[in-house]
């Protein structure tokens, strides 16, 4: 009985800190608010962070639901908001003119839009399509929106023409993610492993591959040394899954990486292999080596999206520069990653002719933003 009452009062000094942050917030109604939801966002949001907190230092609020989501070498103010009750109490209370997020379906679930916040802002953290791996409406209610490159505007403007939804402004900003890593790899980091990264999937049961466990166990099997990075939606959702394969290949080559930061998975990577995740743009464009798609099962997420009539990014870089297999060549994987290595050599001029064609400002995004925002 104690316990349930010291519980309970946690919880009520909690949300009241949280009113009295949303009373400080809004006796000042800040130009820029910023929310994640874990500290696996943050990198997402870090180069923006740095280049606002620099022309507006200790004007810019950063808000999450994760305890230990904190920027602490910037000029900005860190506040959790936890979740449930208290995280919607937070949207429903707070003001700001600008409040950025990288949440989709903003207004279609418990996160809603108020009254008071003049400027909602959604900035990507994926390279893919709008129209396929997103559910419908994702984007529908924010007032602006940060594009990686034209093929976004292109989808954004069509979904509004074709659902009569609220018209956005559109930013050519260019994915902020790319300048990230640009800035932090190295290259003669040794690569030995091979990285397996699903994406998560709302049509899969358990939200993940079926395949992956006969996968993993035949690389391995192969003698490579496998690090398998689940989407942090997969370790949300289908934790059992995961602990069992981790339990299951625990005297192998296998590591289980969940950590925030991705970049050195990538980095001792000698090829990675997905189904669908973004992750593979990232890693053919920046650290310039395959990409093995195991292609048996798509991810869509808008059953709508071929009403578009509208090439996606994701295939696009898949059929142009990926090397894909089926679950009938698993056993054949040893010879499909040599084959991917000498495929990929004959491939790699073209890569930056793609993306100078499809994304703004590669590598220099936030030369671009921090002149947007000073002259804001």
């Amino acid at each position: 009985m104690i316990n349930f009452f010291f519980h309970k009062y946690k919880k009520f000094k909690f949300f009241y800190s949280v009113i009295r942050n949303i009373e400080k917030i809004n006796l000042i109604n800040p130009d820029y608010i910023f929310y994640s939801e874990n500290k696996s966002y943050l990198k997402y949001s870090y180069p923006l962070l740095k280049l606002l907190s620099e022309i507006y230092p200790n004007r810019v609020y950063y808000i999450s639901s994760d305890q230990d989501d904190k920027v602490l070498d910037l000029n900005i103010i860190n506040i959790c908001v936890g979740s449930g009750f208290s995280r919607q109490y937070f949207f429903n209370s707070v003001k700001a003119k600008n409040f950025f997020l990288t949440t989709t379906d903003l207004g279609n679930n418990i996160l809603k839009k108020n009254k008071h916040v003049k400027n909602y802002i959604y900035y990507f953290h994926s390279p893919v399509s709008t129209l396929k791996q997103y559910m419908n409406g994702a984007f529908d209610n924010y007032d602006t929106i940060m594009c990686n490159g034209e093929y976004q505007i292109n989808e954004l403007q069509k979904s509004e023409t074709l659902r009569g939804t609220m018209k956005k402004k559109f930013i050519k900003s260019g994915y902020l993610y790319f300048d990230y890593l640009k800035e932090r790899i190295n290259q003669s980091e040794h690569s030995d492993e091979i990285l397996i990264a699903p994406s998560w999937n709302i049509n899969e049961l358990n939200y993940m591959n079926e395949n992956l466990e006969e996968l993993i166990d035949e690389v391995l099997s192969k003698n490579f040394i496998v690090r398998f990075r689940p989407h942090p939606e997969n370790i949300k959702r289908s934790n059992v899954i995961i602990n069992q394969l981790k339990k299951n290949f625990c005297n192998k080559n296998f590591i289980l990486d969940d950590s925030v930061e991705n970049k050195y998975a990538m980095e001792k990577a000698k090829c990675l292999i997905t189904d669908n995740s973004g992750i593979a743009i990232e890693y053919l464009f920046l650290f310039r080596k395959p990409v093995l798609y195991f292609d048996d099962v798509d991810k869509i997420h808008n059953q709508d999206f071929d009403k578009y009539n509208i090439s996606m990014i994701e295939d696009d870089v898949k059929n142009k520069f990926g090397y894909k297999f089926g679950k009938n060549e698993i056993k054949d994987i040893h010879s499909i990653i040599n084959n991917s290595i000498i495929n990929f050599k004959t491939k790699e001029n073209q890569i930056d002719e793609f993306i100078n064609k499809n994304f703004y400002n590669f590598g220099s995004t936030d030369k671009f933003l921090k002149n947007y925002f000073s002259n804001y």
